[in-house]
């Protein structure tokens, strides 16, 4: 099955760029992206997520493993046998989906861009309290959706006023925790298969099979990577680590900066 998607641009190109949306976005993160590479002749696949995307609603949303899956298959769909060259993009959880396509269908891109979000996290105790603290409010506000006729509208109502008073995030109109299901799998995974079984844990042991340009904000209180993630990237001389003076949403707080590194790397792919 697909995930729901945007085809566009030069659809007679040899390369396709592939956008990941992360937590609480959805494909129009990436309009400022795309329109600063409409020059660059290649094909844009836009992807979203069941929930996020009103083509598609599930009531308990999707697995990572699920979600990974449909990617695979939205990406043989469109490319349709042509083989492709392929670049990654993806930010937040749009990140995260993105270390585990490439864990489970190595090379078969091209190259990752990765926004904000590493595949190792600092997990010391002040970033890690503070990421476990606002993930399981999300997984609660998710929990309580399923709770027949009210349940959407507390679990929404929780999950806002933890964006508003603590994170201090902006809150998408159409928001609603439906789409927290990530954080719910995430922490069900961390749980039951890291505590048990550590090669069950999301991306263990996990090396980017291609090379990987990481873009965090440095503006922030607590960050998405650690130092073994920097160590890890520095192990591929093709592969970039930078820091940029935003918050989180860097694709939109430095956009040149983020359009100039896909124009290079597009400019890799076409050697």
């Amino acid at each position: 099955m697909l995930l729901p998607y945007e085809h566009t641009g030069n659809k007679k190109s040899n390369i396709l760029l592939i956008f990941l949306h992360g937590f609480p976005d959805s494909m129009r993160l990436w309009d400022q992206t795309i329109t600063g590479i409409q020059k660059q002749d290649v094909q844009i696949l836009n992807i979203s997520y069941p929930n996020y995307h009103q083509s598609q609603n599930l009531k308990f949303g999707l697995d990572f493993p699920e979600v990974v899956k449909r990617i695979r298959s939205t990406i043989e769909h469109v490319d349709n046998g042509q083989n492709l060259k392929k670049l990654l993009i993806t930010h937040d959880w749009g990140a995260f989906y993105g270390y585990l396509y490439d864990q489970k269908y190595p090379q078969t891109v091209d190259d990752i861009i990765a926004l904000d979000v590493g595949a190792q996290v600092d997990l010391s105790l002040k970033p890690g309290l503070l990421i476990e603290s606002y993930q399981i409010t999300f997984a609660m506000a998710f929990l309580l959706t399923l709770i027949p006729i009210v349940g959407e509208f507390f679990g929404t109502l929780l999950a806002k006023l933890y964006m508003k008073f603590i994170l201090r995030i902006p809150i998408p109109q159409n928001y609603t925790a439906r789409i927290n299901y990530q954080y719910f799998y995430f922490q069900k995974n961390l749980l039951f298969n890291s505590i048990f079984n550590k090669s069950k844990k999301f991306l263990y042991r996990y090396k980017p099979s291609v090379p990987v340009v990481f873009i965090y904000g440095e503006k922030k209180p607590f960050h998405f990577h650690s130092a073994r993630w920097q160590l890890t990237l520095s192990q591929n001389a093709d592969s970039e680590f930078i820091g940029a003076k935003t918050g989180h949403w860097i694709q939109v707080e430095q956009a040149d900066l983020v359009i100039n590194k896909i124009i290079d790397r597009i400019a890799r792919l076409k050697k």
